[in-house]
Order: C-alpha cells, then sequence, then structure tokens
C-alpha cells in the first residue's frame, strides 16, 4: 500500500540577534538552552501521530544554523524512526554571519540535502536599515562555504520595498544574487506589522519603534516596480517563477514549501510551529517557557486547533492554489468539492477576469501578471 506524503516543520526560534522587522517566533540570547529544546522537539516527536509517508524536513526559525550539526542528526534520526519513507528533501535555513558560521560539513553529513540562505541583501546600507547582523561580504563568504561543503541545492531570501532602497538599487542587488548561481531565490517584500495577529508575534517595544519609523518611509508603487523587474530579470537567468514569491532553476522548486499550497498533511513541531492534518489546524504554544514546561511534563503545548468546514476548505484551495503561478486545476477542485469552481464562484470569477486579475486557461485558473501585484484583492470575492 502507498502511503500519502507527510511533511515534518521543526521550529527552532534561537537568533544571536532578532530582527527589527521579523514576526515569527523568535529568541535572542538564550543559546545555552539549545540542548534542552533539541530534546523537547524529540520528545513532542514522540506524542505526535506518525501518518503517512514522510516526504520533506525543514528547519525554519529563527535560526536553526545555530544548532550543532549532532543536534541536527539527532533530530533527523528521531524524525527517521518515527515516521515511515526516507524523506528527499530536507531544509535548513541558515544566517549568514560569519560569527555564526555552522559546520557546513557536519550538517551536510547530518542528512540536510538543501540550504535556504538568510542573505536577505547584499549590499551594506540595506542591511543595517533592516539592522541585520551580517554584511554583504559575510553573506557571500557564507554561500561560497556553502557549496565548498557539497551543497547542491541552495536557495537565497532577499527583500524589497526596503526603505531608501530604489529601483536601480534593487537592480544590482539582484545581478548580485544571480551571480553567486543559487538553485532557488525567494523574494519577500517587507512586511511591518505594527500589531500580533494570528501568525504574528507581538513586536517587542524597540522593534515596534523601528518598524513606526520605517512605514512612512515605505513607497508601495516602487516595491511593485521592484517585483516586476524581480519577474524580469530572473526569467532572463533561467529561474523559473512557480509561487508568488518563489523562483528555481528547473527542477529546484521547494518539495515542502509545495505540500503546503498543495494541502498536503504537516506536522509542526517545537514553539509556535502549525500543524494540519487535512482536516484540522492546531498550533503549539509560542512561548518558549511554557512551550517547554508543558513537553517537558509528557503532554502536547497545543495552544489551540480549529477544524475546517467545507466552505472554508473550499476558500483555501482557491488561496493557496492561486499562489502558484501555474495556478490550481478545475477538475481537482470539482473532485474534492463536488462543483467546478466556475459553478462555485461564478461572480468572483467573472469579477477577477474582469478586472484583469484572473485567466481561465482550459483545466487552469490562475493568477494575471497584475494579479500576482493585487493577489489580495483576488482573493476578497472568493471570501464573501
Amino acid at each position: 500500500m502507498v502511503l500519502p506524503s507527510h511533511h515534518l516543520y521543526l521550529h527552532v526560534p534561537f537568533c544571536r540577534l532578532v530582527c527589527a522587522y521579523c514576526d515569527f517566533v523568535t529568541a535572542g540570547g538564550r543559546a545555552t538552552e539549545i540542548p534542552r529544546y533539541v530534546a523537547a522537539l524529540e520528545a513532542e516527536m514522540g506524542l505526535r501521530s506518525a501518518d503517512g509517508e514522510l516526504a520533506t524536513i525543514y528547519f525554519g526559525g529563527g535560526t536553526p544554523s545555530l544548532l550543532p550539526a549532532d543536534a541536527v542528526s539527532d533530530l533527523v534520526v528521531a524524525a527517521g524512526a518515527r515516521w515511515a519513507g526516507r524523506p528527499a528533501e530536507i531544509t535548513l535555513e541558515a544566517n549568514p554571519s560569519a560569527r555564526e558560521s555552522p559546520d557546513w560539513a557536519g550538517l551536510r553529513a547530518a542528512g540536510i540535502n538543501r540550504i535556504s540562505l538568510g542573505v536577505q541583501s547584499l549590499r551594506d546600507l540595506e542591511l543595517a536599515t533592516l539592522t541585520r547582523g551580517h554584511t554583504g561580504a559575510e553573506a557571500r563568504a557564507a554561500y561560497t562555504a556553502v557549496r565548498a561543503a557539497g551543497f547542491e541545492n541552495v536557495s537565497v531570501d532577499l527583500i524589497y520595498g526596503i526603505p531608501g532602497q530604489s529601483l536601480a538599487d534593487w537592480r544590482l542587488g539582484l545581478a548580485d544574487a544571480v551571480a553567486l548561481e543559487p538553485d532557488h531565490i525567494s523574494l519577500y517584500a517587507l512586511q511591518l506589522a505594527l500589531a500580533p495577529d494570528e501568525w504574528a508575534a507581538p513586536p517587542r517595544p524597540g522593534a515596534l519603534r523601528w518598524r513606526q519609523r520605517m512605514v512612512g518611509r515605505q513607497d508601495d508603487g516602487l516595491a511593485v516596480s521592484q517585483y516586476q523587474l524581480a519577474e524580469a530579470l530572473l526569467e532572463a537567468a533561467g529561474f523559473d517563477h512557480y509561487e508568488l514569491s518563489s523562483w528555481a532553476k528547473p527542477g529546484f522548486e521547494s518539495r515542502h514549501n509545495l505540500a503546503y499550497w498543495e494541502r498536503r498533511p504537516y506536522t509542526g513541531i517545537g514553539a509556535g510551529a502549525h500543524s494540519f492534518d487535512g482536516a484540522t489546524r492546531s498550533w503549539n504554544d509560542r512561548d518558549l517557557d511554557r512551550y517547554l514546561a508543558v513537553t517537558e511534563s509528557g503532554a502536547r503545548a497545543q495552544a489551540g486547533s480549529e477544524t475546517l468546514d467545507e466552505a472554508i476548505r473550499a476558500f483555501e484551495a482557491v488561496s493557496l492554489g492561486l499562489r502558484r503561478v501555474a495556478g490550481f486545476s478545475r477538475a481537482a477542485f470539482a473532485d474534492e468539492f463536488g462543483q467546478d469552481p466556475l459553478e462555485r464562484f461564478p461572480a468572483a470569477v467573472e469579477e477577477g477576469v474582469g478586472a484583469g486579475l484572473l485567466e481561465v486557461a482550459g483545466d487552469e485558473i490562475r493568477l494575471t501578471s497584475r494579479g500576482r501585484l493585487l493577489a489580495n484583492e483576488a482573493l476578497v470575492a472568493f471570501a464573501s
């Protein structure tokens, strides 16, 4: 019997420095607690159901590259003992600061076969604006070290919409990133949340003051031009634009992230991690101390859960399906929900097509190039 694919996310909240713009569950200055936390991750794995065949593992954060290579190895081994299958892709996010240089060869020996490097920018002025703890030279050196260790699947993250970053600056930064010859590039507009929500952690007072200063300096129109420029330059450089924020050389798409957009089941382990079993979404306590205390007591530090009704599942099939540049299949939607999306959401599709945000091409519904800039506007009609 062929088991359905399953995907594992391991959240590592530790950071040497917590970036002012970061909304993820992070903890600065607590690296001495890493061994205790790794033990808690292993303990939580033992508390979770182990359905499906494990296809990917993703170490996210925070700064997972702060974990010693032997700790990463222990977690990969524990996952392999808990779930069936042998993951084809095991990603670890890494910070390119020289102060945090990990044992790259040790990580590769531990089973990591994909590195996601948080470059964010190769320009020192932009890195200083973002309060990053590394320089452009350090980022280049980290990339070189990753390749020297034998990694054949390397992604870099870049941020645009940085206050003071011109279109010409962005063009040069993109060209510098392409010149590194990564296999995958993720581009994120600088988002400056001023209040917490379901996904964003509350900003610290200092970070909130920084965000309040930066918000007034952002230029949404310039960010649109930067995104359009990226689409043109990366396509010319041989990257396929396969998801709103993601470009890859052929065959190097992120299998783990594709699982999210395809609504496949995944298990999130660690403080603040989310899980989805196909019908129910659940999430762990964000507070590191509470997570550790509850997990060490032998219980799961679950903070909440929700069962998705049919209407929510249908909307998420559309909203996540439209994140993929290729769009989503009408036939697959009809198989799951018993109705073609053109019949389920006639007004939303008509409105989106009329506004130039959506296009229907045979079996596929997808965002247009304009729609990729205004994705939220395209989705509003499907939620009403």
